[in-house]
């Protein structure tokens, strides 16, 4: 079995120009016509889900670079994950309880990292 390669979309958008050079040329046979029809919708399809794909990434950048650029008090951060810490410890927590207070506690923790990187970056300006 074959594995399929992952194409970028200038790849796919170059094989369908191709098609269509072919397509638009009058020596091109009327059965290879149609295979080049059927194979460049498949590629139009592939170039419409990748488009999506590209689509999510950079919504995904915006909302990342949004939660970066929001100011945070950082003592009370880390009094909220010293909450959360605590809450961990405690024997009669549940697995899935555990995970949350875990998860809540890593997001607050990267939102710090983020910010203090983006203050250190602003720092490294002023001091040059």
């Amino acid at each position: 079995m074959k594995k399929k390669i992952k194409r970028n979309y200038e790849n796919i958008i170059d094989d369908l120009e191709k098609i269509i050079v072919k397509l638009n040329s009058a020596k091109t046979p009327i059965e290879e016509s149609i295979n080049l029809f059927e194979k460049g919708i498949k590629l139009s399809e592939e170039a419409d889900k990748e488009l999506i794909e590209i689509e999510k990434n950079i919504e995904k950048n915006k909302k990342i670079k949004k939660s970066v650029s929001e100011k945070i008090d950082i003592e009370k951060t880390f009094k909220e994950i010293e909450k959360i810490v605590e809450n961990i410890e405690d024997q009669d927590i549940s697995i899935e309880k555990a995970t949350e207070y875990y998860l809540s506690a890593l997001d607050k923790i990267s939102k710090i990292e983020s910010y203090l990187k983006k203050a250190k970056s602003i720092i490294k300006k002023y001091e040059q």
